[in-house]
């Protein structure tokens, strides 16, 4: 079991402001060279998290000082979060459709994400309110120039995404499915389809005139799957080797009323279709 570093808070500020001084660089230039992420360097540097000894040696070593009283303490380096377990609600049948949708399960660090692009950020707050009252714990942001990721490190959130919900851990292709525990309800298989088509789907209009609603996918057995769903839940859908589509304008209006997609961007498309057509709702 890896070994912790668990110093007094005199001595990590005191570490820590030695190092500055020492590489004479920004913190987000010096944190890659730890071979960890920029959240978990700020919380060892805040002291939320104790330090993992290797680094604890590697800065030591870089400042050249040796810190004489700490407690060293032995701990599962992907402890499990103090998490809130989710029933199976509205609420958690969406994030499972989030997470078949632009989410992700790693084979690595216990880490759940979902990518969303940078202008989505008002789904990405929505997404990070329903993911923390959920699971009852804090979700990070993660920016890059094109994408903001929401993300946690979790053994416990994994385990249960992973094992009892039956969501892939690592590569997805060919491996997603619908829960089974989704399928219990009307309800919950109406929320789940509403995380899936937020994150994968897309609302365009083709020939200038006629709406489009498409859920891609390159694993065609849960297409399949999803299909399947979908006309559980009344829809005329088609399938193409690598999406689905609705084409009746009467479903498109019926799939807006009845799945209530929450990303502002599927939201806006709709609507400007609607202010542009002679549509009657």
């Amino acid at each position: 079991m890896p070994i912790f570093i668990k110093l007094k808070n005199k001595d990590r500020i005191k570490l820590f402001n030695l190092l500055k001084e020492k590489i004479n660089v920004s913190w987000d230039i010096f944190y890659p060279t730890l071979n960890i992420s920029r959240t978990m360097f700020y919380n060892y540097l805040s002291g939320r998290y104790n330090l993992p000894r290797t680094i604890f040696v590697k800065i030591e070593k870089i400042v050249g000082i040796k810190i004489k009283h700490y407690e060293q303490i032995k701990q599962d380096r992907y402890s499990k979060k103090e998490i809130m377990e989710p029933k199976i609600n509205n609420s958690f049948a969406e994030i499972l459709g989030v997470l078949n949708g632009d989410g992700h399960v790693s084979n690595f660090k216990y880490e759940i994400c979902v990518v969303l692009n940078s202008k989505e950020k008002d789904y990405y707050f929505y997404l990070k309110n329903l993911f923390e009252k959920t699971f009852g714990t804090t979700f990070t942001l993660f920016k890059e120039p094109t994408k903001i990721k929401l993300r946690i490190y979790s053994m416990n959130i994994s385990n249960i995404l992973t094992k009892k919900y039956g969501l892939p851990k690592g590569n997805k292709l060919g491996r997603l499915k619908i829960p089974k525990q989704v399928f219990s309800s009307r309800n919950l298989l109406i929320s789940y389809i509403r995380g899936l088509f937020d994150t994968d789907g897309s609302f365009y209009i083709r020939r200038k005139k006629d709406p489009v609603i498409e859920i891609s996918s390159a694993d065609p057995r849960f297409l399949k799957e999803v299909k399947n769903a979908l006309i559980s839940l009344n829809f005329n859908v088609i399938k193409g080797s690598n999406k689905l589509v609705i084409y009746r304008k009467d479903d498109i209006i019926n799939f807006y009323k009845l799945i209530k997609p929450a990303n502002s961007k599927h939201l806006k498309k709709y609507q400007n279709y609607l202010n542009s057509s002679a549509l009657v709702v």
